[in-house]
């Protein structure tokens, strides 16, 4: 959006949107599991929702670039940079 790219902001909007992609609604549950991930690594409060929210639905894999998430235990984390280079 911030670039103006119409194109990317609408491929975006129909993957976010697309039967592919389960929106999960955050939980007290969730977020107290989020604060122990918080509490526990380096990961920042949104990226621990995340993490939390994942394992909530038992998450087969975890798409990210980001290795901090590999701190979480029992999250399948995969980083997308190094299957890339693989």
């Amino acid at each position: 959006m911030r670039n103006g790219n119409n194109s990317l902001v609408t491929d975006y909007q129909e993957l976010l949107l697309s039967s592919q992609v389960q929106l999960i609604p955050i939980s007290q549950s969730i977020l107290r599991q989020a604060a122990n991930i918080r509490a526990t690594s380096n990961l920042k409060t949104p990226d621990a929702i995340h993490a939390a929210t994942a394992l909530s639905v038992n998450c087969h894999q975890f798409l990210t670039n980001d290795k901090g998430f590999r701190n979480v235990p029992g999250l399948a984390v995969v980083i997308l940079n190094e299957v890339l280079a693989s």
